[in-house]
């Protein structure tokens, strides 16, 4: 574990709620319960110099390498898998999920929406005015897409790196934190 001086262990704190109007108070507020449960909370907002919302290519990509290299400091990673702007989590999330789970980290994720992802798409369908149709026996939008349905509350590949901790997709942040706390710490 890359823990700080105090012993405590470092995870990042993946998800949109950095493009939230209050982002710093609830970053602020996830650092504190982080902090109860003996866990350091890490952020992009962490970013050296702040995390900019718009530039130039070049400040995207140091803040790609900066999100990076904070990730890589860190132990652990819990991110916000709510829908962000579509059915689906968060495109950064899922890469910086991925990040981690590349380096072999644990990933536990949390979804404030409870609805399987296929629900949601449907309702995004329906609202264009589309419908599932089924082609050979398999979900398709109607443009033949296959639709997953794994009665989880995202795609396959991203509610995985969630589940392969261990550790159920949890309900809300707290409960992410305690099942963090408990990969990291057994009893």
């Amino acid at each position: 574990m890359s823990e700080n001086q105090d012993g405590d262990a470092r995870v990042y704190l993946a998800g949109p709620d950095i493009y939230h109007p209050h982002a710093v108070e609830i970053v602020a507020n996830k650092k504190s319960v982080c902090e109860r449960y003996g866990l350091v909370g890490v952020s992009p907002l962490d970013i050296d110099g702040g995390r900019r919302q718009s530039g130039t290519p070049d400040d995207a990509l140091f803040i790609y390498r900066a999100a990076a290299d904070l990730i890589a400091g860190c132990d652990a990673l819990i991110a916000n898998m709510s829908p962000f702007r579509g059915p689906g989590l968060d495109a950064a999330t899922a890469l910086e999920m991925g990040i981690m789970a590349g380096k072999q980290g644990p990933v536990i994720g949390y979804s404030l929406d409870h609805q399987p992802y296929k629900a949601r798409l449907a309702h995004l369908l329906d609202v264009i005015d589309e419908a599932f149709v089924t082609v050979d026996g398999r979900l398709t939008t109607r443009d033949g897409h296959l639709v997953e349905d794994f009665q989880l509350t995202d795609t396959a590949m991203a509610a995985g790196a969630a589940l392969a901790a261990g550790a159920p997709i949890a309900g809300d942040f707290e409960t992410a934190v305690r099942w963090m706390r408990r990969l990291l710490r057994p009893a």
